[in-house]
C-alpha cells in the first residue's frame, strides 16, 4: 500500500512538471506592453520614412481599429485590426518573408502584435516607434485622409440602361 501511494505521487508529481507554464501575470496594460516592446524590434519614424521612399518590397500593417483607419492612416497601410490579426494576416500579408511594418496609434497593440507575428513565420517584423500618433506629428504629408481599405477605390455604377435606370 504505501509503495502505491508513493509511487502515485511520483506519478503525478512528474505529470504535474510536464504541464509547467512559464505564463506571466502582469500588473496592467502598460507593463505587458513594455514586455512585448522588449521582444520586437522598433523602427523609428525617420528610419521607416527612408523605407517608405525606397523601392523596397514591404508590407505596411495598420491594427488600429477598421473605423480609425477609415478616418486616416499611413500612405501605403493596409488594416488588419488587432482584434483579427492572427485570422486575417496571411490574406493581406501572404509573402512571410517580406519585410512587415506594423502600427496602431500608440505603440500598445502594435507591440503586442508584433510578438505575434513571429509565431506565424513572418521573419522581418518590425513596430513603428510611436505609432501613426507620432507619424502624424512628424509627416503629415505622408498621411492618408480617409483611406479606401482594400486600396481599392470603386467608381460609382454607371446607369445600366434598364426599368429605373
Amino acid at each position: 500500500m504505501n509503495v502505491k501511494f508513493i509511487s502515485l505521487l511520483v506519478l503525478l508529481a512528474g505529470l504535474a512538471s510536464c504541464g509547467s507554464n512559464d505564463t506571466k501575470i502582469y500588473a496592467g496594460v502598460e507593463e505587458m506592453t513594455e514586455a512585448a516592446r522588449s521582444k520586437v524590434d522598433i523602427i523609428s519614424p525617420a528610419d521607416f520614412k527612408a523605407v517608405l521612399e525606397s523601392e523596397k518590397h514591404f508590407y505596411l500593417i495598420d491594427c488600429r481599429e477598421s473605423e480609425e483607419f477609415d478616418i486616416a492612416c499611413i500612405k501605403g497601410a493596409i488594416s488588419v485590426p488587432r482584434g483579427v490579426l492572427e485570422n486575417e494576416i496571411a490574406d493581406q500579408a501572404p509573402k512571410k518573408r517580406v519585410a512587415v511594418y506594423i502600427y496602431c496609434d500608440n505603440g500598445q497593440r502594435s507591440a503586442l502584435a508584433a510578438t505575434v507575428l513571429p509565431r506565424l513565420k513572418y521573419t522581418n517584423v518590425q513596430l513603428i516607434d510611436g505609432g501613426f500618433d507620432a507619424w502624424q506629428q512628424l509627416y503629415p504629408e505622408l498621411v492618408e485622409q480617409s483611406p479606401v481599405r482594400g486600396a481599392i477605390k470603386k467608381a460609382a455604377a454607371a446607369p445600366s440602361g434598364g426599368c429605373g435606370g
